[in-house]
This record gives structure tokens, sequence and C-alpha cells, in this order.
């Protein structure tokens, strides 16, 4: 992410910048800032399509999902450095078998030498010195061979051991650290290879939404806030299948997707999941004062061939607006549209 624009072009930008962010109601902190001016710049093709695509879905922005955009079009650090492993590991992996290769066509070749040796005695004194050169030319080839053979196995070692770091880290990287759900990346991803594997396949998603829970965060504090988000989260996770995808969406926004569910069954575990999360009690640590009941509105739709997976998620958002106007603390399905 490089700027070399002359003072009248970035004034431009900045405007436009500056204007998106007024316009999705977002504070112009640096992150927010760097999305949107990396937006207005337009030569982040990634970026202004995941832009355009929730915009045309009608799907609101927060510093979430700004903060999601930033880490996935904008930092790609990570990316760069599982690639360049990757490579590396290749390259070591083929020095190791080009080595292997070496070695035992010199350790064929000595032992040839040291069969046919007796053959070749000579009483002439210059023909055994040759021979006894040869011998420990070749002796040493091998055992050069043999340390290079020990250097790229402890490499090889080294390289596989970094490989599964990296393999940890992207983990990592599609995860929320604050409730260990599934972040919007990993959501996108899954959607992708599902879609790839089976075009028509049937998905469920369940969209919920923690009631009234801004102004819990208001009331008690964005610490005691993310404490009960996070056991929200556990709670709405240990409903879901080893098939299913638990994602956290937003601020106090999940997003439970269930392939190969239908609408019913999508509707009886989004209700399950509505009753596990009522019965939850909180107690401050510190007071050791009784908190206010949680409760979540639910909204169930199912994936429809014709729209994308933006549209889609955009519509499972209105579905759970259904719920909220009728009073919270409940499901809603499109069934009821």
């Amino acid at each position: 992410m490089m700027y070399n624009d002359p003072v009248a072009l970035a004034r431009e930008k900045s405007s436009q910048a500056a204007a998106f962010l007024l316009r999705h109601n977002l504070a112009p902190h640096p992150v927010n800032y760097t999305v949107s001016y990396e937006y207005s710049s337009g030569q982040n093709a990634g970026l202004c399509q995941a832009i355009e695509q929730r915009v045309e879905a009608r799907l609101p922005f927060d510093d979430f999902i700004m903060a999601e955009l930033y880490s996935h079009w904008i930092e790609k650090s990570q990316q760069q450095n599982e690639q360049l492993v990757q490579r590396v590991g290749t390259m070591v992996t083929r020095l190791s078998g080009c080595t292997d290769l070496a070695h035992e066509a010199t350790s064929d070749y000595l032992e040839l030498l040291d069969h046919h040796l007796p053959e070749l005695s000579s009483s002439d004194p210059a023909l055994k010195l040759n021979l006894m050169q040869l011998i420990e030319a070749t002796e040493k080839v091998r055992n050069s061979h043999q340390q290079l053979h020990q250097q790229l196995d402890l490499a090889n070692q080294q390289s596989h051991q970094l490989r599964t770091e990296l393999k940890e880290m992207k983990q990592l990287r599609l995860l929320d650290p604050l409730t260990g759900l599934y972040n919007r990346l990993a959501m996108q991803e899954h959607l992708e290879l599902w879609f790839t594997e089976q075009p028509e396949r049937q998905i469920a998603a369940i969209a919920v939404d923690l009631d009234h829970f801004r102004q819990f965060n208001q009331d008690y504090g964005n610490t005691i806030g993310d404490v009960i988000l996070s056991k929200v989260a556990r709670k709405v996770r240990s409903y879901v299948q080893d098939s299913g995808l638990p994602v956290r969406a937003g601020g106090e926004e999940f997003l439970i997707l269930l392939p190969d569910v239908d609408l019913r069954t999508a509707g009886e575990i989004a209700e399950q999941v509505r009753k596990g999360v009522e019965k939850l009690r909180f107690v401050s640590s510190r007071s050791k004062k009784t908190l206010p009941k949680v409760t979540i509105s639910l909204g169930v739709s199912l994936y429809q061939a014709q729209e994308n997976w933006q549209q889609f998620l955009a519509r499972t958002t209105q579905i759970l607006q259904i719920a909220k106007h009728r009073g919270r603390n409940q499901v809603a399905t499109e069934a009821m549209l």
C-alpha cells in the first residue's frame, strides 16, 4: 500500500473517503480511513469488489467489518509469508531428493571400486598412488554428500515445522479472537467451497443478534460485555455440528450456516439456540451481583440459486428484523415473508 498521488488527487480521494465514512456512519479512525481511501483509489480490485457487493446487498458497515476488510485486503503480510514458506519448503524437498540420489550413486560407485580394487593391483608405484588418490577423493565426495544430506534433512525438518506453525496461524486467521467462532473470511471460503463442490447445494442460514446489547454495554461496560458475548457465542456453537459453521458476523451478530438442512429443521435448531441462551445466567465477578438476562433474536432462510452469498446473508438479516419487530427473543423464518 504505497501512494504517490499529487496533492490535488490526494485531496479528491480524501474527500471521497470522508464521504464514504459519513455515508455509512463510520468513525474516521486510521483503519476505517485507510480502507475507505484504498476503496476511493480504486486500485485494490478485491477490496472494491467486496465493498461494492456489500453495498449492493444493502448490508451495513461497522468497525468490525472494516477491520476485517483491512486485514483481508490491505494487510497481506501473512499471505505473503505463507507463499514464501511454501516455496522454500518445495525447494528444500527437491534438493533433498536430488541429494539422496547423488549420495546413493556415490555409495554405489565406492562399493564397486572396493570390489574391483584387488583386480587393479599393480607393482607400478605410480598406478598404486593414482588409485589411492582416486579412492581418497571419492571418499571425500561421499563425506561431503553425507554432510549435505544431513543439513538438508535438518532444513527439511525445520521447513515442515514452519509449515505446521503457519497452518496453525492460518487457522487462527480464520477465527474471531474474542469468541473463537469463525470470521467472515472463513465464512466466504466455506461458502465458495460448498458451492464449487455442489452448485445446487441446500444451505440454511440462521442470523443471531443479541437483544439490546448496545445498551447492555453502555450500562455495564465493554469488558463485561465482551465476557457475555464470548459466553453466548460458546452456547451458540454448542448447537452446531461439525458440518455446520458458526460465524461472528458483526459486533453482536452471529451467523450459523447449515449445509444440507431444510428450513423446518433450521428453524427447530434456531429455537433450541434461543432457549439455550435464554437459560444462561450471568454474575459479575467484581460485584457478585446478578446481571440482566440476555436474549437473542434469530432469522432463518434458505439459499436461493439466483442470489450471491452477500444477497443471501442480507435477506437472512432482513428476516431477523422481523423477529425484532415482533418483540425480540424469538425466531422468524422466510416462511413469514
